[in-house]
């Protein structure tokens, strides 16, 4: 069973809007490697290994790729090795969304490592879970998967890099890149220093990932007690009405224990709506469709300014 929030995206960089800083650990320049493409042999301005982004109304975008690392990576369900293996050649030549993605599989399995790293073998790992079968056979899968981490080398065709290729050096990568939801996370990450202008700015791009990270995380985190949740379901039904995967196979979404009480938790086909729905009255999910209606609008302009009067 996924638990997203077992894992954050804690992520490096130096974010600055109209003198306000938001400030993560550095990341390493990659090394060179046979025909490198701009973004990989771009070396961040800043005195010594500090990277600094600065964040104006194009710094962050949503950027084309040549493959759509989002679909691949839900596709995935928890095969993470294959998917990592599959997308490092493009997240190290500067790819920012297979950036995001192979952090975001590797955070997961660094975790379930951790948790299980001991365990002799995946019924071992999970004797001790009080889960239905269901989701007793997908911790178990999700252990296997992740244990060939510790005996293969998904990175193997990349240069060697001091520390190697964890999570945070992806996550790092994907901040520095400008993609949308790894500038998100790491504003939502560092909630002492949330800044609007970061999160609209990143939002504006219309990147609907980005507003599922946020509109989820803001309805949701215990750390974020200032959040309207109407206007969090907001962001969250803007998101699903934008074409974001709002079900189960979407790990962002901790979709397996749900308002609805649906035996197993929920069904394949058991949506975020279906989860605002049964957890909001029907006049707070009213209100907060109409206001998803109302960002939606606002998000043809890709005008950070006008997403702001949406934020906490």
């Amino acid at each position: 069973m996924k638990h997203p929030g077992r894992w954050t995206l804690a992520v490096a960089v130096v974010a600055i809007i109209g003198g306000a800083a938001l400030s993560l650990p550095p990341v390493d320049a990659p090394a060179a490697i046979s025909k490198p493409s701009a973004a990989a042999d771009h070396k961040p301005s800043g005195a010594g290994n500090q990277l600094t982004l600065v964040h104006r109304a194009d710094a962050v975008h949503a950027q084309p790729t040549s493959q759509d690392w989002v679909a691949q990576f839900h596709a995935t369900g928890s095969n993470y090795f294959e998917f990592v293996t599959l997308a490092a050649q493009a997240a190290y030549a500067g790819d920012g969304a297979a950036q995001y993605f192979v952090g975001r599989a590797l955070a997961r399995c660094e975790e379930t490592n951790a948790l299980y790293g001991n365990a002799a073998d995946a019924d071992e790992a999970v004797a001790h879970l009080d889960y239905s079968i269901v989701l007793l056979d997908l911790e178990r899968q999700e252990y296997l998967n992740c244990a060939r981490f510790r005996s293969e080398h998904p990175f193997k065709d990349l240069p060697e890099h001091p520390g190697g290729y964890p999570a945070n050096y992806w996550q790092s990568r994907a901040v520095a890149s400008g993609y949308p939801v790894a500038v998100v996370a790491a504003a939502l990450d560092s909630a002492d220093q949330y800044n609007s202008q970061v999160i609209a700015t990143a939002l504006a791009t219309g990147n609907t990932e980005a507003m599922l990270l946020f509109g989820w995380t803001q309805a949701t985190a215990s750390k974020a007690p200032e959040s309207d949740p109407i206007m969090a379901a907001a962001w969250v039904l803007a998101a699903c009405g934008n074409g974001a995967n709002c079900g189960p196979t979407n790990d962002l979404l901790p979709l397996s224990t749900c308002s609805a009480g649906i035996e197993l938790g929920c069904t394949e086909r058991y949506t975020a709506v279906d989860e605002l729905t049964a957890s909001l009255g029907s006049e707070d999910f009213e209100q907060a469709n109409r206001l998803a209606q109302n960002i939606q609008a606002s998000l043809q302009y890709r005008d950070p300014a006008q997403l702001k009067k949406y934020l906490p």
